[in-house]
């Protein structure tokens, strides 16, 4: 597949998700940068950015709205906030400490879709799995283990792990979650790619999504961004740690 097909087949992707106003979920990163990009053509957009003050997400969010000339929602949590969206996030989904406090933020912009009047909102989730974005994929490969099944498993299973709770999540509060990288016509095609080749760039990892993504006009800063995940860019996983004795007796352990 070349450079143009794959942008090609995002550019579908994230349309046939589309309405004819949608919220993205956005932290200034790549993917969401990516969909923000192209949505933008078709759609009104809102971006939803939620974070501790002086997170990274924050701090990158406004840059990349900026340059693509949408308009951002912020919202900036306190300590007590992210440890209230953990205990809500845990009343919908229950699961592990590791996993819940990644519904936090999600709790937090699914609240914010809401209240803005936006029935639907993007989520990334999928790029990791099709574009071999963990350096846990890494130590597999090099292990010996077939790496192309693992990733073909977690892609098809995302609906009942993260793509499943962001749903509930979503459910909850009255919005709906659609995921433009949860493709099947995307997943066909990226998956007949070569692993070595879709994990050439080990450094920033997702080479082909960022090469696709600089096809697609996406700001340079956010092609060039490394992963952080939500828990973290948002910066509530430093702030439930702190909390863990609190939190750990909260509705995700019982």
């Amino acid at each position: 597949m070349g450079m143009i097909e794959l942008s090609g087949r995002i550019e579908e992707a994230v349309q046939e998700c589309l309405e004819d106003k949608v919220g993205i979920a956005f932290s200034g990163g790549l993917d969401s940068a990516t969909i923000a990009k192209v949505a933008a053509g078709s759609a009104e957009v809102e971006l939803l950015c939620v974070g501790v003050a002086g997170s990274d997400d924050l701090a990158y969010s406004r840059i990349v709205a900026k340059e693509l000339g949408l308009k951002l929602d912020e919202k900036i949590m306190n300590r007590e906030e992210v440890v209230g969206y953990y205990h809500k996030a845990g009343e919908i989904v229950h699961a592990d400490f590791l996993k819940l406090e990644i519904m936090a933020p999600v709790y937090a912009i699914c609240e914010m879709a809401k209240k803005k009047g936006l029935d639907v909102v993007l989520f990334g989730s999928g790029a990791e799995e099709l574009f071999v974005g963990y350096e846990r994929y890494y130590t597999y490969w090099n292990e010996g283990k077939n790496l192309d099944e693992i990733l073909r498993d977690e892609f098809e299973t995302l609906k009942n792990r993260d793509i499943g709770m962001i749903k509930k999540v979503a459910r909850k509060l009255g919005v709906e979650a659609r995921f433009p990288f949860y493709n099947k016509k995307i997943a066909k095609e990226v998956f007949e790619i070569p692993v070595a080749v879709r994990m050439e760039d080990r450094e920033l990892k997702k080479g082909l999504l960022r090469e696709a993504a600089h096809f697609l006009g996406v700001p340079e800063i956010a092609v060039k961004r490394k992963k952080k995940a939500l828990q973290y860019g948002s910066g509530v996983h430093k702030i439930l740690l702190k909390e863990v004795a609190d939190v750990l007796d909260g509705p995700a352990q019982r």
